[in-house]
């Protein structure tokens, strides 16, 4: 569109005289207004194309699509509307078949509307009652547009309660008389029949009794569909990023709300079930709302509907926190509603202490475990006598980990998730780097589903080493964010790895002649964050995919073969250089194999000799000691022979040991 817009430009380019354009051609006034409207045309067609693309339905993406993780298929086909089905018969037949799920953002939105009917009952319905004011001139009239408006969404309600859907075995339920019999059998049911009375009737009828405040009392059926209002701040609660917030948001409502009804009953009692004399003004109590006229008759400042209601809240809320001095009671039911007020106020109080500090302790419970984890840390460096140096770059590890959000821990917080679910989500939080992956572009889904589930996210620092040249490799590498850069043994960086770059997987695969040795130096530049995956993981989705062994070593081979390309064409000098520098390697290599292969056969040989002779010994030795076992039976018969021979021999012991030297 750009380069079109430019050509169209050039084409229709007036020169300051009007005389000519830029191709040649003549053009008068005419001409000139006829090239403006042409070039408005093109401008507003390119805007409306613009225009159409942002606000147009999102693309699929094609790396989720192949992985079957795009958006999920609907059960059920829309089928074509016919001819008969348009108009108002299509309208009948949409609300014939409406069901609501419960799940949806339709239902939701729904409930928050009626919410709205509900909390408006909840405050105005007291005030009313209370503060006889707001029954009179344009309250009246506001009030009544605003009841038959709550009222009529009670009973749409009612009505849309007969197509709320519901699971069961795990499918959604449609058919509207199995809806509507579940619904009738609910106590729910029971509670929006009375909550639809029409009060409303009954109000205008009412208008003519002497007591203002009977009136709005007949409303109060309306507080009984509260169980809309909990099922909302439900919905709310799970669908919120903020659920911490929601609760305390939630819990003021709620104290606020027994607040300003206390502060109605205190005002209505104050000044409509306590009768005195309005004319014995200085022994009133002082316990009930201040009187609202001076002596001579005039209003004072209380008799403000603004003010009566200020100081009534004050006083509610002064005696339900037990804050401050109040007035002392005189009555006998001032005592006792004061003491209900006080037992209310004490539950309502540990309520919201227990509350706040569980919302606070989870505001900081991640915080918390972090902190921890760095003072134990701090503790054990300080006992072992760490160097500062080393000290301070594990401090500015953490640091860096706690301000990029790092301080998750993804297996603890997904390990309530199926696997499948598992790895839809993580393939969905890392789909930015995964694309950039080239390794994963051609791999199966499920291959791919079984690696990103075993992928552990690690973070290094400025100058540490990922992996050394010589090293075992027992793990790959996937950039994720971050810059690395592969150096060699003097220093030099020889190329730079970023966002979607992986290696490590060279030596993880024995590609090449270095087995499963690193082949480089990888060291990471400044803070990177990495996807680690370990060998024994790669070597388990092997087997279960045998076929993708070869896919990985293909692309590890040619990754391999890039690397030793030359970026340069050689010239004939450099070329018998590199061949001879290539030659002598192979050379040497062959010497040392030969020279391997003669020691190996000497060792051999040597061995074989070596054995032959601890045979030849092996056979001396027992010939040896049937020698010494044969003597020793010669001489034992001799010693036979010679005691028979001479059997007086037994003379002193000269004469014995001269018969053993003779002997």
């Amino acid at each position: 569109e750009q380069a079109n817009k430019t050509a169209l430009d050039q084409k229709l380019k007036v020169h300051p005289s009007g005389e000519e354009g830029s191709n040649g051609n003549h053009l008068g006034p005419d001409g000139k207004n006829g090239v403006q409207s042409m070039a408005s045309v093109a401008q507003t067609i390119t805007f409306i194309r613009r225009i159409s693309k942002r606000t147009g339905k999102k693309e699929p993406d094609e790396f989720l699509q192949r992985l079957n993780f795009g958006a999920p298929a609907d059960i059920k086909e829309n089928k074509p509307l016919s001819t008969k089905d348009k108009g108002w018969n299509c309208l009948i037949n949409f609300f014939c078949h409406f069901v609501f799920d419960p799940f949806s953002d339709i239902y939701y939105y729904w409930l928050s509307i009626i919410s709205l009917a509900v909390l408006y009952n909840f405050i105005i319905i007291p005030a009313r009652v209370s503060f006889s004011e707001l029954e009179q001139g344009n309250f009246f009239t506001t009030w009544m547009i605003i009841d038959i408006l709550a009222d009529v969404l009670y009973v749409l309600d009612f009505f849309a309660s007969f197509r709320i859907g519901f699971l069961e075995r795990g499918l959604l339920v449609t058919d509207t008389a199995q809806l509507s019999k579940k619904y009738v059998k609910s106590m729910a049911f029971y509670i929006d029949i009375f909550s639809i009375i029409p009060t409303q009737i009954v109000y205008v009828f009412s208008l003519s009794v002497r007591s203002a405040y009977i009136a709005p009392l007949i409303r109060l059926s309306k507080f009984f569909k509260f169980h809309r209002l909990i099922a909302w701040n439900d919905r709310t609660e799970c669908r919120t990023s903020l659920p911490t917030l929601w609760r305390v948001v939630t819990l003021f409502t709620i104290m606020l709300m027994v607040m300003h009804w206390n502060a109605c009953l205190y005002f209505f009692l104050s000044t409509t079930v306590i009768t005195q004399d309005e004319d014995d003004v200085q022994n009133r109590s002082l316990f009930i709302y201040p009187w609202h006229k001076y002596p001579n008759g005039t209003d004072n400042k209380f008799a403000n509907p603004a003010m009566k209601y200020a100081v009534s809240l004050y006083w509610s809320t002064q005696a339900m926190t037990t804050i401050g001095e109040m007035e002392q009671p005189e009555e006998l039911w001032e005592y006792i509603y004061l003491t209900i007020i006080f037992l209310i106020g004490v539950m309502i109080f540990a309520s919201v202490v227990g509350s706040i500090g569980n919302i606070i302790t989870n505001l900081r419970a991640n915080r918390s475990v972090f902190q921890d984890r760095l003072d134990h840390l701090k503790e054990y460096m300080g006992y072992r006598n760490v160097g500062k140096d080393l000290q301070n770059r594990i401090i500015r590890w953490f640091d860096y980990l706690w301000a990029q959000n790092h301080t998750f821990e993804e297996e603890d917080v997904l390990k309530y998730l199926p696997d499948k679910l598992q790895a839809e989500m993580a393939i969905h939080v890392h789909l930015a780097t995964l694309k950039q992956v080239e390794l994963f572009q051609n791999c199966e889904s499920g291959f791919l589903i079984a690696l990103v589930l075993k992928l552990k996210h690690q973070v290094y620092s400025p100058g540490d080493y990922v992996c050394r040249k010589g090293d075992i490799g027992r793990e790959m590498f996937i950039v994720k964010q971050g810059m690395l850069q592969v150096t060699a043994d003097d220093g030099r960086a020889l190329a730079t790895l970023s966002d979607g770059s992986y290696f490590g997987e060279i030596s993880l695969l024995n590609v090449g002649k270095n087995g499963n040795r690193r082949t480089a130096n990888v060291r990471s530049v400044g803070y990177s964050d990495l996807f680690c995956l370990r060998k024994e993981d790669l070597l388990h989705a092997l087997n279960d995919y045998p076929e993708m062994r070869e896919v990985l070593k293909e692309a590890a081979r040619k990754k391999l073969n890039l690397n030793n390309q030359s970026p340069r064409p050689e010239t004939p000098e450099a070329a018998r250089q590199k061949l001879a520098r290539d030659a002598k390697p192979q050379q040497d290599e062959d010497t040392t194999e030969n020279e391997r292969r003669i020691s190996f056969t000497n060792s051999v040989e040597l061995a074989d000799t070596l054995g032959k002779r601890l045979e030849d010994l092996e056979k001396l030795v027992l010939t040896l000691a049937r020698e010494v076992k044969t003597t020793n039976r010669h001489v034992v018969s001799l010693q036979k022979q010679l005691s028979s021979v001479y059997p007086n021999s037994r003379g002193s012991p000269d004469e014995r040991n001269s018969s053993d030297s003779d002997s």
